[in-house]
């Protein structure tokens, strides 16, 4: 197709169409595509009229000499506009093609090669143009000559070609289109009537119904027929013995005549629908042509029938029934093709594998799938018909008896079949297979199946898996076949089995052997077990796939549970590393060597500081599975959980800790600085930061606090910085100082109704910074705020140091006078020399702050010689 340039390579398409692969008898295949799930859905179809017969026919009365010519692959000689190949795109094993041509199977094609056809034979007088088939009939040679001159020039102007085999040039008569035309004129094929003149007798009950069902579905054409059919029905009566004598002989006759006589076939319209009716017996096959009338009555235009050769004998009756449809196709295509038509079966199951609207089942046989293919050229709709109502069922049943040598031009098998590769590919003979195949059990049920038909349900749990293939299950040669393979018996599944693993390749690889050649129920399960239970390919599998990681469960309690392992040597140092699964603390310390003795002395230092945990993970070495480290951890209630052999990742967390430990240690080599150092700063950081997976940080979770580091000096004491809050308060407040001695003595504020506001007492003790404890004159002890208590005497002033903080504003001035003035002069403070004095009630100025009050600028007060400020 590539050579011939019918098709060309594309890289992409909007539009593509599964391909169909047909083997021909001769081992070739042919190239196809199934337009009808695709492309034919949503084709404006071109409706150029096909002519009808009878227009055709008109000037051929009279003609003494004819030619047909047929045109090789006609479609393929029909050049596709750019617009056009994008949509005809078949997807295939070798990538996207395009159909440069016209296509066969495509719904506009019959229209689009008429119009063509006409345009170019149209114009050449006694020529009858019926798609590819061109008429020439002419009443002498000589004008014969000169036409046929004409149209093969033309054919060759145009570049089209013809396929002689098919070909009749100069002949007197030819059967076209139903008819017989010579130079007596034109007149009705006797092949329509044949298939009813030939019937013969019935031979038992079934096929006198199926006579009677006929005869009766045509008998509003007949007049008095039930008083014919008498003889006929009284066999039909119960407890009627059989019995086929003169008198049943004479009525059979008599119905066939009527039957046969012309007022019951009518004359073909191309313009009324057209229904074709198909069955197929055990022996026979049968196919009625029908018209509906004016009054929509079905009237049959044609019959046919023929017997099934001996190979046809052993097809599958699915095979037979799909047989009669595409027989009767094929007699009737003249009639049929390029015009839409109904067809009938009783077979359910091909209303779905030749529906127009679905594609061709994979698995379905390839001579099923070969008839689809013819099928796809035709514009029909399918529908399932009752057996009793079926017209063509009695056609199949009683026709006259064939010849044993008659070769059918639909048999289509051919020599080597999808049976004998499998049987060779697999040592194994296919008459062997057959033989146990009838032997076995369960397959000699499903072979009768397929030839006799299947059951509408099917309640054996053994049959289930054939039962939902039935559709595609199918006889070669006495063994079962599933599409292209070989349904084994159990008997022979073995040997098999056997030469399917014979080079021990994977299971994918022995499964995509075995679907190319065989099937039986489980095969896949079967092949696996067979591939896994296999030494040999045991000895050199791949590991498994990676298992999806599992964490450990993470402990409630910090230290419950520690993973540990060994680090190095590194340049000559061996490293002990543990981490906490909690709280994800890791400590790292030098160790001698790899001994249970040392990892004791380290654990034992650990467990002083830490405390013992409830779990520990480690690897299998040595020093984790002797004695000596299994009573270390008995005796301190310690379960020791150790990982599988030759898989660190299952201690996983001791490995990321070696790791990151590593990391360190080859920075500090790195950088030129102590080792020790470095690890000893990394992990007080490491203790300190937020961990990823817990969102704490270790030292909080294991202590409960975080360590101070040297980055702590950059934020301020919080004592220093609370203190100097207070402070800013006090001064925004305002007010004075003041302090008193224990011992001193002081007025202090009474509530008492009916005494006096100020009364004496001493100071006991300080409770607080602003709060004391005071002794009365009565000697009871009483509570007082700084506030409610005045100076009695200077000597129990306390003046607060300089380096408290406080501004020399806001300390108390202490007044001038005795300390022992007493009564209310004292109560009012002392009066200095030169001044005057000042009421009981009235505010002492020597205890007024001088931060809300200026200082006099007076000569200072004295007290004692002293000048007080």
């Amino acid at each position: 197709m590539l050579a011939a340039g019918v098709v060309k390579p594309v890289d992409c398409s909007d539009w593509a169409t599964p391909l169909v692969v047909v083997s021909k008898p001769d081992g070739a295949i042919r190239i196809c595509a199934d337009y009808k799930v695709t492309l034919n859905r949503y084709l404006s179809i071109d409706k150029f009229p096909v002519p009808k017969i009878d227009d055709l026919l008109t000037n051929l009365g009279g003609c003494q000499y004819f030619s047909n010519i047929d045109l090789s692959q006609a479609y393929n000689q029909i050049e596709l506009d750019n617009d056009s190949k994008k949509y005809t795109v078949i997807n295939t094993h070798r990538g996207l093609f395009m159909y440069n041509r016209l296509v066969f199977g495509l719904a506009s094609s019959p229209g689009i090669f008429q119009r063509m056809m006409i345009n170019l034979l149209g114009d050449i007088p006694n020529v009858v143009i019926f798609l590819d088939d061109v008429l020439i009939a002419t009443e002498t040679k000589e004008k014969h000559f000169k036409i046929l001159d004409m149209v093969l020039r033309r054919l060759v102007e145009y570049g089209m070609k013809v396929k002689k085999e098919k070909c009749a040039f100069l002949v007197s008569n030819v059967k076209y289109l139903g008819y017989v035309i010579d130079k007596n004129g034109i007149r009705a094929d006797q092949d329509k009537i044949k298939a009813i003149v030939e019937l013969k007798s019935p031979r038992d009950v079934s096929e006198l119904r199926s006579f009677i069902g006929m005869v009766n579905f045509y008998s509003r054409f007949i007049k008095n027929l039930s008083t014919y059919l008498n003889p006929l029905y009284n066999l039909l009566k119960k407890c009627v013995k059989w019995y086929w004598g003169e008198e049943q002989k004479h009525a059979f006759s008599q119905v066939k005549r009527l039957l046969s006589e012309t007022i019951i076939l009518t004359h073909y319209d191309g313009s009324r629908p057209m229904i074709v009716t198909c069955d197929a017996s055990a022996h026979g096959l049968g196919a009625v042509l029908a018209q509906r009338d004016a009054e929509g009555r079905e009237r049959p235009v044609a019959c046919v029938s023929r017997a099934l050769t001996p190979a046809e004998l052993n097809y599958s009756q699915i095979q037979k029934e799909a047989l009669a449809i595409v027989y009767a196709v094929k007699k009737f295509h003249q009639y049929l093709f390029a015009r839409h038509f109904t067809l009938r079966t009783d077979h359910k199951p091909l209303v779905t594998i030749f529906g127009p609207h679905q594609g061709i089942p994979n698995m379905t046989s390839s001579r099923l799938q070969r008839w689809a293919l013819i099928l796809s050229a035709y514009n029909f709709g399918i529908e399932y018909v009752n057996t009793e109502k079926n017209v063509a069922d009695a056609l199949s049943r009683m026709l006259m008896k064939h010849k044993e040598t008659q070769v059918s031009e639909y048999n289509e098998l051919p020599e080597q079949t999808y049976l004998h590769f499998a049987s060779d590919a697999l040592l194994l003979d296919y008459t062997q297979i057959k033989r146990e195949t009838a032997n076995d059990c369960v397959l000699s049920r499903v072979l009768s199946y397929i030839r006799d038909g299947w059951p509408h349900k099917m309640d054996m749990k053994e049959l289930q898996p054939f039962f939902t293939r039935k559709n595609e299950l199918y006889e070669e040669m006495g063994c079962i076949m599933w599409g292209y393979r070989v349904v084994i018996p159990r008997s022979c599944t073995g040997k098999v089995l056997k030469e399917l693993h014979d080079s021990h390749m994977g299971i994918v690889k022995t499964k995509q052997v075995a679907r190319s050649y065989v099937w039986w129920p489980g095969l896949d399960e079967v092949v696996e077990d067979v591939c896994r239970a296999c030494a040999v390919c045991a000895s050199v599998a791949d590991a498994p796939p990676a298992h999806t990681p599992r964490s450990w469960p993470w402990p409630a309690r910090p230290w419950t549970r520690l993973h540990m392992d060994f680090l190095g040597p590194f340049n000559g140092i061996l490293y002990f590393v543990t981490i906490d699964a909690g709280s994800k603390w890791i400590e790292i310390s030098k160790i001698n060597n790899t001994s249970a003795k040392s990892v004791i002395i380290n654990l034992r230092d650990m467990f002083a500081r830490f405390g013992l945990p409830k779990q520990i993970v480690s690897d299998n070495g040595p020093p984790f599975s002797s004695a000596e480290f299994s009573l270390f951890l008995k005796s301190n209630g310690i379960e020791h959980i150790t990982a599988a052999p030759y898989h660190p990742a299952s201690n996983g967390a001791a490995e990321n800790a070696v790791k990151t430990c590593k990391k360190v240690i080859k920075k500090a080599y790195a950088q030129g600085v102590d080792v020790e150092t470095a690890l000893n700063r990394y992990l007080l950081m490491y203790r300190n930061t937020e961990h990823s997976t817990t969102g704490v940080s270790p030292a909080k979770l294991l202590q409960g606090r975080s360590l101070r580091t040297r980055l702590d000096c950059l934020k301020p004491e919080r004592d220093c910085h609370v203190q100097a809050a207070q402070r800013r308060q006090e001064r925004a407040v305002g007010g004075v100082v003041r302090e008193f001695k224990e011992g001193a003595g002081i007025w202090y504020r009474s509530y008492r109704p009916g005494k006096d506001k100020w009364l004496a007492g001493k100071i006991v003790k300080k409770l607080g910074s602003t709060n004391y404890e005071l002794e009365t004159s009565e000697g009871t002890n009483i509570h007082r705020h700084v506030d409610q208590i005045r100076v009695r005497s200077l000597s129990s002033i306390s003046c607060p140091p300089r380096s408290s903080g406080l501004s020399p504003q806001s300390v108390l001035v202490c007044p001038s006078g005795s300390a022992d003035s007493g009564g209310a002069g004292g109560a009012a403070g002392s009066v200095a020399a030169g001044e005057r004095p000042r009421a009981a009630d009235a505010p002492d100025p020597a205890l007024i702050d001088t931060h809300t009050r200026p200082l006099r600028t007076r000569r200072p007060p004295r007290y004692y010689g002293f000048e007080i400020d």
